[in-house]
């Protein structure tokens, strides 16, 4: 595929008073003469917005739990629909409570930041918003992005990418439609009957639309998938608009059902009591999340509580390094995994930047250079910069001059420079997760058996969950295994594939004389600067750390001579600098990544195994899928883990998707990325295969 088929971008033109004009659709993004009376006339007043906005206002303020409004948008363009929208919801906001908004929008071709500016400057009574937004603006790549406002109670969903593609990846209900994005005549892709289709199957009855357009096939349609068309004057110069709501709710089957949403737990969150067994990056980042909501959290690890701000050699301390690497996996097809980790690398950025401003934790997000150190890694870089059309704000790429430059320090290698890459102590961030008040947390207490109360998980007012550890027992509504990789019992008694690989990562001191880069690197491994902290065995001043070594099957906790040397060899192949010979052997760190078969994190509910074999597993995997049921979860068992050599990109991400499962909010990621994460998917796979079938017959 080319770039422009990968991540197609936007090119505008400005016609009359700075409108902008689409060179791809021939046609202007709104009216010449006032594009913010037109969005607000056709879908403002036509969907109703302000006055549901109010009575839904007023409705909450009876209400202690305020929830969600859901707007629709095809073709964001130069997102003046949302913005007049905003303004809206920002009048009523100041007046009364009102609901949180959730605006969903589709854009293939999306503008620059640049062209946004230029658009909006035409309307200084959104210049607040505009600025708001354009701060927030996400980078220009294929795919499913956040944007937050308002201190989260406006959340923004941009897909770019085709419309059609992008409405499946949605399970939720929306309440508006805006039905935007060029004219049918110049745009006849995107009016199709699976628009239509894929509108009913978001919509209920209460569910309106509106369309600038009153095209006949567009009217027929909407009415052959269920909606009431009406006709209105049009704005301007169009003759008539239509607009109307959905008649009639319809089930529909989902497209994986073992795959299928878990339902959420009956209790407000400040009435839920959750225990999270394992206190590294991805424990403390789920026990934080859940407890931002209010939720009580027991968190349990069966290590000592680390020396906090000291450098740790205990093999099976949890995310004890001294800095990690934070930066997005880029390939040359932009695949799931990239999209995946771009994902991720947004919500670490949102998760982490805050807190790097506030001094709360320790790290740098000032920049990331990735080194292509060998042909492959060459290959795969200059494949991605040629056929995905990687936007400068995400990636720079770098001959060998402009790479030394930028790192301070001499390479021969070009490579990829990430401005908004880094490095995280991640010891800092577990101890900023874990201090929330809503947390408590039991040092050294393994746990040795997790049992369901039947009888109790049939109350909503009852904990279903007794954890067993070896000095007590503790009750919850929910559990979470953020287990890691060395929990072997308990994670093969869910069965979790989890593969421990042990790494070894070395230490530099200042006695070593090694003049490292400010800034983090990545070469056949990582290098980065890290906080300057004493090393209580050595008595030495830590400054950097690189590695790590990949020793799979290795199950030893002992540090090695030789893969201080193999770190050291990576290094100085990739930056000319000059460390000792050989390092202490106390200089350095043991630990053992969560990996599973397909390089993806294990995240989400976890399925009744029994109920599974059962319904699926014993059966034929060749029925249409709508011939099976929908997937049975254990109540309130849910899992984070695997997470790699990536977790700093995922454990965020990772945390909302379990906090959204069990609070039943709108989903954060694309259903096909976390159908990619499913705990389920390994056996799903193995069912499905012809490998299972022939096993069977045999």
């Amino acid at each position: 595929m080319t770039a422009e088929e990968i991540n197609p971008q936007a090119q505008i033109e400005w016609g009359e008073n700075q409108t902008p004009y689409s060179a791809q659709f021939d046609d202007f993004y709104y009216s010449t003469d006032s594009g913010l009376a037109e969005a607000d006339y056709i879908f403002l007043q036509h969907n109703r917005i302000a006055e549901r906005f109010s009575e839904i206002a007023s409705t909450a303020q009876k209400s202690a739990r305020l929830g969600v409004f859901c707007i629709a948008e095809t073709g964001f363009g130069t997102g003046l629909n949302f913005l007049t929208t905003l303004l809206s919801w920002q009048k009523m906001a100041q007046v009364q409570s009102a609901q949180n908004l959730h605006f969903i929008s589709f854009e293939k071709y999306p503008l620059s930041v640049e062209d946004l500016r230029q658009a909006h400057a035409a309307f200084p009574e959104l210049s607040e918003l505009s600025e708001q937004l354009i701060n927030s603006y996400p980078l220009r790549l294929p795919g499913w992005h956040d944007v937050w406002l308002f201190d989260g109670r406006v959340r923004l969903t941009l897909w770019f990418g085709d419309v059609l593609k992008g409405l499946p990846e949605f399970n939720l209900k929306v309440d508006a439609w805006y039905l935007d994005g060029f004219t049918p005549s110049r745009n006849p892709d995107m009016w199709q009957p699976e628009l239509y289709k894929q509108m009913a199957r978001l919509s209920h009855t209460e569910t309106t639309f509106a369309t600038f357009t009153a095209a006949g096939h567009v009217r027929r349609g909407l009415e052959e998938a269920g909606f009431e068309v009406e006709k209105d004057t049009g704005f301007g110069q169009k003759r008539e608009l239509c607009f109307g709501k959905l008649l009639h709710e319809r089930s529909y089957s989902p497209k994986w059902p073992w795959f299928s949403r878990v339902s959420p737990l009956q209790k407000e969150a400040s009435n839920l009591s959750v225990c999270v067994i394992g206190a590294g990056l991805s424990g403390a980042s789920v026990a934080y999340q859940l407890a931002s909501m209010g939720m009580n959290v027991t968190v349990l690890d069966a290590q000592p509580e680390p020396d906090w701000g000291h450098p740790s050699h205990n093999a099976e301390q949890a995310s004890a390094n001294l800095a990690g690497a934070v930066h997005p996996l880029v390939t040359a097809d932009w695949n799931l995994r990239s999209e995946f980790y771009l994902k991720g690398f947004e919500t670490t950025l949102k998760w982490l930047q805050p807190w790097l401003d506030s001094g709360e934790i320790e790290g740098s997000l000032e920049g990331l250079m990735q080194l292509a150190v060998d042909k492959t890694q060459l290959q795969r870089l200059q494949d991605a910069f040629k056929r995905v059309a990687l936007p400068e704000d995400f990636v720079e790429w770098c001959n060998a001059e402009q790479a030394s430059e930028k790192l301070g320090v001499k390479t021969d290698y070009a490579g990829a420079f990430f401005p908004k890459g880094g490095w995280i102590e991640p010891q800092s961030v577990v101890k900023k997760c874990l201090s929330h008040e809503n947390i408590t947390v039991h040092w050294q207490h393994s746990v040795e058996q997790l049992i369901q109360d039947e009888a109790l998980s049939s109350s909503s007012l009852s904990p279903t969950w007794q954890i067993l550890t070896d000095k007590q027992a503790f009750n919850a509504d929910a559990v979470v295994l953020c287990t890691g990789a060395i929990s072997d019992d308990l994670n093969a008694s869910f069965g979790l594939p989890i593969r421990p690989v042990k790494g070894q990562v070395s230490h530099f001191t200042a006695e070593d004389g090694v003049e490292l880069s400010p800034m983090a690197v990545t070469h056949k491994g990582y290098t980065c600067p890290c906080r300057l902290q004493q090393d209580k065995l050595t008595g030495k001043w830590i400054v950097g750390v690189t590695g790590a070594t990949f020793e799979a099957p290795d199950r030893s906790f002992d540090m090695s001579e030789a893969s201080h040397e193999e770190n050291i060899a990576q290094l100085t192949e990739a930056l000319q600098i000059s460390p000792r010979e050989s390092l202490n052997l106390a200089q350095g760190k043991i630990g053992f990544r969560p990996t599973t078969p397909d390089h993806l994190p294990i995240v989400g509910a976890i399925a009744d195994s029994a109920w599974a074999k059962e319904v699926y597993y014993s059966q034929s995997h060749t029925h249409a899928v709508f011939r099976y049921p929908a997937q049975k979860y254990q109540t309130g068992l849910f899992v984070s883990n695997g997470h790699g050599a990536r977790g700093l990109m995922s454990v965020f991400l990772a945390a909302e998707m379990i906090a959204a499962d069990i609070q039943g909010s709108t989903q954060v990621l694309p259903m096909f990325l976390a159908d990619a994460c499913h705990p389920e998917r390994f056996r799903m796979r193995f069912w499905r295969s012809a490998k299972s079938h022939s096993k069977k017959q045999g």
